[in-house]
């Protein structure tokens, strides 16, 4: 069956037809976490068992520029990933979908997909890992708050991600303190419930990967910025990146017109090139949804460019730049 869905998948994407904008996986992921919290400040997803069905894995030749699309949704686990199924029984990269929220220190993570709770809880718990309520929910705690202590590695490049951890058959949620914890297990309002943001999610439309965040330093310009790589047909497509870019009331013409002006082919990066290197064809187009326009910039990029472009210069900064007014 899984077979059936992924080639219904790819025919959708070449015909241009698919889910409504933001419906299905990203906007079924935002109304997993809270909205009031870490989530509305950073909100990173991605879908492993998509990208496994694809015949992504490490090793395959012509795989080998979606793997960063891959782990999407690990955050600052996806450097881990390959040491912490031996370290924790965790296996994110073998799960349905991956969520990270927040910033430093009020990250929290979430896989969802068939656990193995019982080798998880004998692992963190060889490790010091003790029992704890959080929030409400059963878990295992090496500290009650978000302390970090070098002296434990658990694994390499992990400092306190583990602090906080609830397990069930169905899901691993990992926090450095039960607040964060919280938010990604859920709430009351959601991130989907949110206007600007389900405004964002359906602006960046069927994507199998995707960031959602505020400008940091805040801005007087620009309330959220999105970025996606929408589902590609198979290995060899072109991928297909998606901005997106709510602006205030007040700075949405000047934005859009920066936009639009410097986000060209021939627009200049700040490397000096042009953005022709990258992407040969770039479409500029609005979204609307419940009161919220969207600006957004499709672009399908050229065969040799990192199919997380879109995500690299959100990271970088310079889409915060091309958005300056």
């Amino acid at each position: 069956m899984r077979r059936i869905t992924v080639a219904l998948t790819a025919l959708l994407a070449l015909t241009g037809c698919g889910q409504n904008g933001g419906e299905g996986g990203l906007k079924d992921a935002m109304a997993a976490v809270s909205g009031e919290g870490p989530a509305a400040a950073y909100f990173e997803y991605g879908e492993p068992a998509w990208w496994r069905d694809l015949g992504v894995k490490a090793g395959a030749a012509e795989a080998r520029r979606w793997l960063p699309a891959s782990v999407s949704g690990l955050g600052s686990f996806a450097s881990a990933a390959a040491a912490l199924p031996e370290a924790t029984g965790m296996t994110p990269t073998a799960g349905t979908r991956a969520i990270s929220i927040g910033v430093p220190p009020q990250q929290a993570f979430r896989f969802d997909g068939e656990v193995d709770a019982d080798a998880v809880r004998k692992k963190l718990t060889a490790h010091g890992a003790k029992p704890r309520e959080m929030g409400g929910h059963e878990g295992l705690s090496f500290s009650p708050g978000d302390e970090i202590d070098l002296s434990r590695t658990i694994v390499p490049g992990v400092t306190n991600q583990l602090n906080q951890v609830v397990v069930t058959d169905s899901l691993v949620a990992t926090a450095s303190s039960p607040d964060p914890l919280t938010a990604v297990l859920g709430g009351k309002t959601t991130l989907a419930d949110k206007p600007a943001y389900a405004a964002m999610a359906s602006c960046l439309g069927d994507v199998a990967a995707a960031t959602i965040m505020t400008p940091s330093p805040p801005s007087m310009a620009v309330t959220l910025y999105g970025v996606g790589l929408r589902r590609p047909a198979d290995l060899n497509a072109r991928p297909v990146n998606v901005i997106c870019v709510l602006p205030t009331a007040s700075a949405a013409a000047d934005v859009e017109r920066a936009l639009k002006s410097r986000l060209t082919p021939t627009g200049a990066m700040s490397d000096g090139g042009t953005y022709s290197k990258h992407a040969s064809e770039i479409a500029h187009d609005r979204v609307s949804s419940d009161d919220h326009t969207v600006l957004r910039a499709v672009l399908t990029l050229n065969d040799t460019t990192n199919a997380m472009f879109a995500n690299q210069m959100l990271v970088r900064g310079d889409l915060q730049t091309l958005t300056k007014p």
